[in-house]
């Protein structure tokens, strides 16, 4: 599993001066390279003057941050779906903002099991032959019978496939209990 991308609060800077959409090597206004955490994470970049909510700026861009010296960022160019964008219109301010993206979701989603938490889920069935309500997500499925945690693999007490679980032992109606992501 890798692991996330650094974060940190409130953070937003400027480059500074305009940048073509080729360049991979961006001067921030000084001292501001010190506001950044450490690599790698990605960054919005647009135009600032024009659009006060990124959102709405046509080549608004995300970038991703590989190295910081000093106030100069080493970048690669169009993450995440966007274009490589020209930010070098005159008189322009085009700011860097680092913020919530479908990456850092998608990430996250992947370093906690990737699911909704289902828990306490009275699992239908009798006997070794029982349904979960939902397919949970590979290997989250946490089995319990009268308040003990059933062990898969330890002398196999349950095997899952898809929504039905079947348990190597017998168990009478609402007697499992499942925690699991789906």
């Amino acid at each position: 599993m890798s692991a996330l991308d650094s974060v940190a609060n409130f953070i937003e800077v400027q480059a500074s001066t305009g940048y073509s959409s080729s360049t991979t090597s961006i001067t921030l206004q000084s001292g501001q390279g010190s506001k950044l955490p450490a690599t790698p994470f990605n960054l919005v970049w647009w135009n600032s003057t024009d659009y006060p909510n990124p959102a709405n700026d046509p080549n608004v861009e995300i970038v991703r941050v590989t190295n910081i010296s000093s106030d100069t960022i080493t970048i690669s160019r169009g993450q995440e779906g966007t274009s490589a964008a020209n930010h070098n219109t005159a008189a322009k301010t085009y700011n860097l903002v680092l913020g919530i993206t479908a990456k850092m979701i998608s990430d996250l989603a992947a370093q906690t099991g990737n699911g909704i938490p289902v828990e306490n889920e009275v699992v239908s069935g009798s006997g070794t032959s029982w349904t979960l309500a939902n397919t949970p997500v590979s290997g989250s499925v946490k089995l319990y019978a009268g308040g003990i945690r059933l062990n898969p693999g330890a002398g196999n007490d349950y095997t899952i496939s898809g929504t039905t679980i079947t348990t190597a032992q017998s168990y009478s109606t609402g007697a499992l209990i499942a925690d699991y992501r789906k």
